[in-house]
């Protein structure tokens, strides 16, 4: 997640990237009504879908509905591509869909993109944070490096920061070394054991093992609220309607699996072979189960979510409906058999 709490620095960032490019809500053109009976035929049968994080839990979803062929039997022929910029992608229309931070699509909203959330992918995230036995209070990271998921301005830092001072732990006016590692969250974990990060993110599977190595857990909570949303845009929604609902449709299947613990060693080995890396400590049924009950099985949303997102980075708070385009999710739940809600 990704964000400055204290200005709406991610809509200037995102301005300033897309430049002309980007399309406003207008430069759609109207927005027709959607269909809302039987799914039809898709419109566009050849899909891209575009992936920020190369971690195993947040491209499962995907790879088990083309392992399983539950995109084929919609009609769909779909690629997963790992993205640098999921919006610049979508905006300018190189990725039909894709799965991005939750407050960024919100602010991408904003400020006229087009950019709609159509249904939740990551609707809730546990925030760990540890440091190292020397670390008695926030002060002693003076000048020492610290990794909190990314860089300071973004979502995963500030969101952190936040949270680490409602903790009681507050780093905003410590002089830190911010430090983004590549490898992800296991790699961190190996630098923190090295004493190369004085404080760094870890997640619930890496709890036992950053404590044994003398590291203290500083922040430990689970919230509930969107981390990663499902995307597209607006004026791509209203002309693949059945394409979208298709897609859904398909993801909700895969996502069922997903959830279901029973198919943990297929999950772990589909993975594997399409290059992700499985530790022997995941492979354990309670610490991969960390990564499924992060998921909805019926990809929905819970407004109450986003507002608390909103109101804990002391941002204005928005109306639902005008970041969300949930009509073809409610289409798609309808025809799988998935009890709906928003």
């Amino acid at each position: 997640m990704r964000h400055r709490p204290l200005a709406f620095l991610t809509a200037v960032a995102l301005t300033a990237s897309l430049g002309t490019g980007c399309a406003s809500r207008a430069d759609d053109g109207p927005v027709k009504a959607q269909p809302t009976g039987p799914i039809g035929t898709a419109e566009k049968t050849t899909v891209k879908i575009g992936m920020r994080l190369p971690n195993l839990d947040t491209n499962a979803p995907v790879e088990i509905a083309i392992d399983k062929g539950y995109y084929k039997q919609e009609g769909l022929t779909v690629q997963r591509i790992e993205a640098q910029s999921i919006r610049e992608g979508l905006v300018g229309g190189s990725l039909d869909f894709g799965v991005e931070a939750a407050l960024d699509v919100v602010t991408a909203a904003r400020s006229g993109t087009g950019l709609r959330v159509v249904a939740g992918w990551r609707n809730r995230e546990p925030y760990v944070v540890a440091v190292q036995p020397g670390i008695s209070k926030p002060e002693d990271l003076s000048g020492k490096p610290v990794l909190l998921g990314a860089n300071p301005g973004t979502i995963e830092y500030d969101v952190r920061v936040q949270l680490l001072k409602d903790a009681g732990f507050d780093i905003s006016k410590v002089r830190v070394k911010p430090v983004n590692l590549p490898g992800g969250s296991n790699a961190w974990v190996e630098q923190f054991k090295q004493k190369k990060l004085a404080m760094t993110v870890v997640f619930p599977r890496h709890k036992k093992p950053v404590q044994e190595a003398g590291g203290r857990i500083v922040l430990d909570v689970m919230k509930e609220w969107p981390n990663d949303v499902l995307t597209a845009k607006q004026s791509f929604i209203a002309k693949n309607p059945n394409t979208t609902a298709r897609f859904l449709r398909a993801t909700l299947k895969a996502m069922k699996v997903w959830k279901d613990p029973a198919q943990q060693a297929y999950v772990q080995a589909l993975m594997q072979k399409k290059g992700f890396t499985v530790t022997p400590l995941e492979k354990q049924p309670d610490v991969y189960a960390n990564g499924p009950q992060l998921y909805d099985a019926d990809m929905g949303l819970d407004p109450k979510g986003f507002d608390t997102l909103l109101s804990t980075l002391k941002l204005p708070p928005s109306k639902f409906g005008s970041y969300t385009d949930l009509v073809q999710l409610g289409r798609a739940q309808r025809e799988a058999g998935v009890k709906a809600r928003p």
